[in-house]
């Protein structure tokens, strides 16, 4: 379930980029339209005022982000990660959902997961754990919980 956030958070902020408008205008109803539930958009907004909260330059594309160099992966990493998976993780990484570092701790937790070759969707999974700290038991930095059967007040 947390998987359909991350889809909202690279829709959102897609939007930003593409628009360059602020994320309190961005038009939610298409996310509904194809079948996200208001709790989910909450949990996905709530998730990107917390990351404004800490980084004020979330949003911001800087010179030195784009000029950057990107990640490449290991002949090995190849073999576990396939170019679909890998290309998602550079998007949310361009889009700054994710950080260098929790780039290379997805890439790490691949890697230690055992499996020959991980789907998009596994890479999701781990994605997942990592942006919204599920395996800690402390609350970190984007930790949301989210419970399917919750209310929205």
């Amino acid at each position: 379930m947390q998987e359909r956030i991350v889809e909202i958070l690279i829709h959102v902020l897609n939007e930003v980029q593409k628009s360059h408008r602020p994320i309190g205008e961005v038009d939610v109803s298409s996310l509904v339209q194809r079948g996200y539930t208001q709790e989910e958009i909450v949990t996905a907004f709530t998730w990107l005022q917390d990351r404004l909260k800490s980084d004020a330059a979330f949003l911001e594309i800087s010179s030195k982000q784009r000029a950057a160099s990107f990640r490449v992966l290991h002949s090995a990493e190849k073999f576990v990660i396939s170019p679909e998976a890998f290309g998602y993780l550079l998007q949310l990484r361009q889009l700054n959902i994710i950080s260098g570092n929790e780039l290379e701790l997805v890439i790490e937790r691949c890697m230690l997961s055992g499996f020959e070759q991980l789907t998009l969707d596994d890479v999701k999974a781990v994605v997942t754990s990592v942006v919204f700290d599920m395996d800690r038991d402390v609350f970190g930095r984007g930790r949301m919980l989210f419970h399917p059967d919750g209310t929205v007040n």
